[in-house]
């Protein structure tokens, strides 16, 4: 999907989504979800790698949970594409 297609349906400048993209300036929650459902994924997707607080019970997940539970937000199309993915493993 096109910086331009996404900025249509937000309702805001393509600059603006691309000034988001390239990390020049954060979206507001709103334009977050806003983003996340546009694009069929959970406000996580974007969050995951500046989200540093680890319970320990997430630590002490196995790798089997982890996955599953990264899993459970993903759509039925990601979740069918993850499964072709790992028979092809």
């Amino acid at each position: 999907m096109t910086q331009e297609a996404v900025a249509s349906r937000l309702d805001v400048n393509a600059s603006h989504v691309s000034n988001i993209e390239c990390g020049r300036t954060s979206p507001s929650l709103t334009i977050l979800v806003n983003i996340a459902n546009i694009l069929n994924c959970s406000v996580d997707f974007f969050l995951s790698d500046e989200y540093t607080y680890v319970n320990q019970l997430e630590s002490d997940l196995s790798l089997d949970e982890v996955i599953v539970e990264k899993l459970r937000y993903c759509s039925q199309e990601k979740k069918e594409t993850v499964s072709r993915i790992i028979d092809a493993l």
